[in-house]
């Protein structure tokens, strides 16, 4: 008889898993022979099954992806086993995308550099006038108005300036993100050229489906009514079940390093973002502690939130199966079986 993990409110990820919401008797009808008790309970004619309740942190931490080493001479980093990477951009504006091909919504990206956006609708307006006279082209003149730009408003508009034929041309491959609902933020330090640098939790769609993520942002206002997004990290799974890749993520993330060949070449072209490129590696192994420090101290109360109302609203518990690798979500008639 199989053996089954019940998470209530919570939902588990193991690479591949799928999600499906169903009665009890759609259950037995495709999983015959389950059957489930809490333990201690007798029922005639059966035997008693043991109900685990592991909390997700644990599963989490111990379920963790097979990391390899990955690198294109530039970059070095280990990433999830059959994950494809995508680089661009070039010295301090080197970029990064890990993605699973088979499940786009379970990604990891670094942007060194993401702008400019318009700070000033009217500064957006002033140039499409420009535009209209005959004026030379502005490679930026459809990214969006962030104002204020916080990070929370970049991140909110971060896929209307992804979908923008700038950003395109430069990452063609850039998760382009709608419906951004920021779940919750903290802010952290940030270095003396920003405005605002902020960890944040979302939800959001990519490609029509749902997915949540954790990102760090930094902005920097340069004048003249533009605005970027110095720093643009984040790791992103399906809905619900972010929480579970969020260690194996941050282990990949950690382990980015640049090679001290390209950053001399970058120096030996007097290009000034060269010191950009030293620290990035440094800069994302801080980046990592970030995210899971915030992991660790907030994921039972703030990283559960929407699902818990979701599952007092719909009464669907969560249940887990180890040996078909599935997620089950289960109406309370499951149980009377």
């Amino acid at each position: 008889m199989q053996k089954i993990i019940l998470l209530l409110i919570l939902a588990v990820f193991i690479a591949g898993c799928t999600e499906k919401i169903l009665s009890a008797e759609d259950l037995m009808k495709e999983k015959p022979g389950i059957k489930q008790t809490i333990p201690g309970d007798k029922v005639a004619g059966m035997e008693t099954k043991i109900v685990n309740r592991t909390s997700i942190g644990e599963i989490a931490k111990t379920q963790l992806s097979k990391l390899v080493a990955w690198t294109d001479t530039v970059i070095s980093m280990n990433v999830p086993a059959g994950w494809t990477v995508h680089r661009g951009g070039a010295c301090a504006t080197t970029s990064i995308l890990i993605r699973n091909p088979n499940h786009p919504l379970k990604q990891i990206f670094y942007f060194s550099e993401a702008g400019p956006v318009y700070t000033s609708q009217q500064q957006k307006e002033s140039d499409y006038s420009y535009l209209e006279l005959g004026g030379y082209p502005i490679l930026w003149v459809e990214s969006p108005v962030v104002d204020p730009l916080t990070a929370e408003n970049f991140l909110v508009n971060f896929g209307a300036f992804a979908s923008t034929p700038l950003f395109q041309q430069a990452f063609p491959r850039v998760p382009v993100m709608s419906d951004m609902k920021i779940v919750s933020m903290q802010e952290i330090d940030k270095p003396p050229y920003a405005i605002d640098a902020k960890l944040m939790r979302a939800e959001f769609r990519q490609d029509g489906k749902e997915g949540e993520g954790s990102f760090l942002i930094i902005t920097a206002d340069v004048g003249m009514g533009l605005g970027y997004g110095m720093m643009v990290v984040g790791m992103t799974a399906p809905k619900g079940l972010l929480d579970l890749i969020t260690p194996s993520s941050t282990k990949s993330l950690e382990s980015f390093s640049i090679s001290q060949k390209y950053v001399n070449s970058c120096i030996a072209a007097q290009n000034q973002a060269a010191a950009g490129a030293l620290r990035a590696g440094k800069t994302l192994g801080e980046t990592s502690n970030v995210i899971m420090a915030a992991w660790e101290d907030k994921l039972a109360v703030e990283g559960r939130i929407s699902e818990k109302q979701s599952d007092v609203l719909f009464s669907h518990s969560r249940l887990y199966n180890p040996d078909t690798d599935e997620v089950y979500a289960v109406t309370p008639e499951f149980y009377d079986y």
